[in-house]
């Protein structure tokens, strides 16, 4: 597997990532923890290092299956990728929620269900620029980094 340093962090990727969209259950089949645990694993032993998922994908359902994976594992062996910006209310139904108050509420939701005290790539999910161009979010994202929590 190839790595890259991800921007001006300190973090070294692998050039593949494992996407988890599909374990919100939405799309597709339902998966049991068993078949997260084994798609994990897979990833693992091909050198993959970095998983992606997002609190809309099945109302933290993915979070929480990565969550019950990383804490029975080596989380420093993972670099996880969440999102925020989407509240998911039930299959294809979602609400776009931007304000500081409403993301870290999801950040916290995120830390919880992925049973981790720290994310290490939080990204915007899917925004607009006015959505973008919020400078209370942007406080109190970089509070959160200051924090540990990102």
């Amino acid at each position: 597997m190839k790595y890259r340093r991800l921007g001006k962090t300190n973090l070294d990727v692998s050039v593949v990532g494992i996407g988890t969209w599909q374990f919100g259950g939405e799309w597709g089949k339902d998966f049991t923890q068993a078949e997260v645990d084994q798609i994990l694993d897979q990833a693992k032993q091909e050198g993959i290092n970095l998983i992606d998922t997002a609190e809309c994908y099945g109302d933290h359902l993915s979070e929480q299956f990565i969550g019950d994976y990383l804490r029975r594992k080596n989380r420093e062996d993972w670099i996880v990728a969440t999102k925020f910006g989407h509240h998911f209310h039930r299959n294809f139904e979602r609400t776009r929620q931007w304000s500081a108050e409403d993301v870290l509420k999801q950040l916290d939701d995120s830390l919880r269900s992925l049973k981790t005290d720290y994310i290490d790539v939080y990204q915007a999910h899917s925004c607009t620029d006015e959505e973008f161009n919020n400078d209370d979010l942007w406080t109190m994202l970089d509070k959160q980094k200051q924090a540990g929590k990102i």
